[in-house]
Parts: C-alpha cells; structure tokens; sequence
C-alpha cells in the first residue's frame, strides 16, 4: 500500500513538473512572439492541431493546478491503517496489560509480605518486651534476696566482732594480770641477773655481727628477674618496645634471651648491638643479689654472660668495677651507699657459678 501511494505522488509531481514546463516555455513564446502566435504542442498538436498561444498557456496553468492539487490529496490523504502496525498494537497492548497484572500480583506479593513482617517483627517486640519485664521483676527479686543477705551476714559478722572483741578483751586482761605478775618477778631477779643479761647483751653482738659477715657472704638467694617476668621488667624495655616485642612472639624474660638477637634487630626500633646489651642485662640481673644497676656496672666492666662472671678474678673484677663506680656516683646514677662490695662482687661471682 505504501509503494502504490508513492508511486501515484511520483505520477502526478512528474505531470504537474511538465505542466510547469510546458506553461513558463509557453509564456516565453508568448513574449517573443505575441498575442495571435500559434504553437503546435507535442502528442497535442496531432490530435487538435495548432492552437494560440495564449490559450494553450492558460490551459498549461490550468493543467499544471489540476496536477498540483491531484499530488497534494494523495499525500495528505488519510491512509488506511496497516494490518501488520495493527498486530504489533494489539501485541505490545497484550503485553501492557500482561505486565501491569504482573506488577500488581506483584505489588500484592510485596503488600503482603510487608504486612507479615510487620506482624512477625510485632510479635518478636512483644515476646521481647514480655521477656524484659520478666528478667526485670527477676533481676529486682535476685537483687533484694541478695540485700537481704548481704544484711543478714553483716549482722553476723558485727555479732561476730562483738563476741570475739568480748572474748579477746577478757583474755587481754588476763593476759595482762599474768604479765603483770611475771614483771614482777622478773623485776625481783633483773638486780641479781643484770651482769649476766650484760654478759648475754655482749655475747648476742658478737654473734649478731657475725651472722651480719655470714649474710654479706652468702648473699641474697632470690634473684632480681626470673624467666618468666615481663620484658618490660629489664632496665632499657619500656611499654612502646616490649609491644614491638610482643608482636613478634616475645612475651617473657626467657623468650627475649632466648631470641636471636638479628630477629629482634630486624623487627624492631632497637639494633642488633642494643638487642645483644640487653639481653646480657636480662642475663646478669637473673643472678640472685645482681640489680639492674649491677648489671649495667658489669656490662661496661666487660662481663656480658654468666659464664664470664663466674670465670672472673674477684680481685681482677673488684678493679674494672671501681673504675667505673666513680662515674655512676658523679652522674646520679647511684648514691655511695649503693657501691658493691668486695664481699657483694664475691657473692655474684659464687652465685653465677
């Protein structure tokens, strides 16, 4: 249908072009040669013979509107609708109205769906609430059997002190009545045993400044750190390094010892050298009577392990530790009080052994 309707519009344009043609070349002819000139027109001319010009003109012109107006009704005429568009419609329109069911099935879907959660989510609050109240009313009953108790012992026990304070001021006081009594005696025998009490007096010094010499040499039997302490208990392991060193599996004073050094170097602030000084100050300072200033005295003697402690010379060590002592006095690091001993030094090389 379409190509018909097109091909009767190239039809009629061709025929209204030539009527154009035919009416401006008959219009030339007319000027050139006048009203009265005659012209004998192709196909025309043979059947009607010669015509004037003019006529023939105003006939061009007539025929040329008559085409013109055939061209435009075939365009703009109204052309039936095609029986494929229609299908297609009635299919897209089948499909609308198949989608909208679909949509509102669904809508009620999710209507419903919504209204069941509601109920569900109502319910769930509702068991909670009920829940709640009841652990609350439990809570509160636990809570004031717990009040009453706490009363009841504290009653008790006030009763208890009452009794027991009763029962120990009585006792005091016969206590004191017997002490009384012995002072008395004692008081009637202090005359004639004052020269043997300060005999005795005399005697317990000596033997008091010779439990002092023993003690000086035996020395201190616990050590300052044991394996298991913190990290941070070694002089130099503050917070921030003993985190660093709890990150890569060190969490005592055996682990750290027992850690290469080149680990604790590459995974951590401090470096090897440093890692190496303190894990000799974790090792003295586990010798019982070495504190960490000790340590720190014997690090810079030279001494690092306990077998060099125990190898040393007391004298030999007694002098590279004095050389240092004057140092730590004048810096504040310890006071006089606090310089080792012979007898000490002695002690840490028999302890380390």
């Amino acid at each position: 249908m379409i190509t018909k309707r097109a091909l009767l519009v190239w039809i009629f344009a061709s025929l209204t072009f030539l009527s154009i043609l035919s009416a401006f070349s008959n219009a030339v002819l007319l000027t050139n040669e006048g009203v009265g000139a005659s012209v004998s027109p192709y196909i025309l001319g043979d059947l009607f013979g010669a015509q004037s010009v003019d006529i023939f003109l105003w006939l061009s012109v007539a025929t040329t509107f008559i085409f013109l107006g055939i061209t435009c009704i075939i365009i703009y005429m109204k052309q039936p609708p095609d029986p494929e568009i229609i299908k297609l419609l009635l299919k897209v329109g089948g499909n609308l109205a198949a989608l909208r069911k679909t949509q509102e099935s669904s809508v009620a879907e999710i209507a419903d769906q919504i209204e069941y959660g509601r109920k569900v989510n109502q319910k769930f609050f509702s068991t909670v609430t009920s829940d709640l109240k009841e652990d609350k009313q439990e809570l509160l009953t636990t809570l004031e059997t717990q009040q009453k108790a706490v009363k009841k012992v504290r009653s008790d026990v006030l009763s208890a002190i009452e009794t027991k304070s009763t029962e120990t001021g009585e006792k005091l006081s016969v206590d004191l009545k017997k002490q009384e009594s012995a002072l008395m005696s004692l008081k009637r025998l202090s005359e004639e045993s004052a020269e043997n009490l300060k005999k005795q007096q005399e005697e317990l010094d000596e033997i008091r400044q010779k439990l002092e010499g023993i003690e000086c040499n035996i020395g201190p039997n616990q050590a300052n750190l044991k394996s298991l302490d913190n990290p941070e208990d070694i002089k130099g392991i503050g917070p921030a390094l003993g985190k660093e060193l709890r990150t890569i599996g060190i969490t005592s004073v055996g682990e750290f010892l027992t850690t290469d050094p080149d680990i604790i170097g590459d995974n951590t602030r401090v470096s090897k050298e440093m890692a190496e000084n303190l894990q000799a100050t974790a090792q003295l300072m586990m010798i019982p009577g070495i504190d960490a200033n000790d340590a720190e005295l014997l690090i810079d003697a030279g001494i690092k392990t306990r077998k060099q402690l125990a190898d040393q010379d007391l004298i030999q060590l007694s002098r590279k530790v004095n050389a240092f002592v004057k140092i730590y006095v004048d810096q504040g690091k310890i006071s006089k009080d606090q310089v080792p001993t012979i007898e000490e030094i002695a002690s840490w090389i028999r302890n380390a052994k």
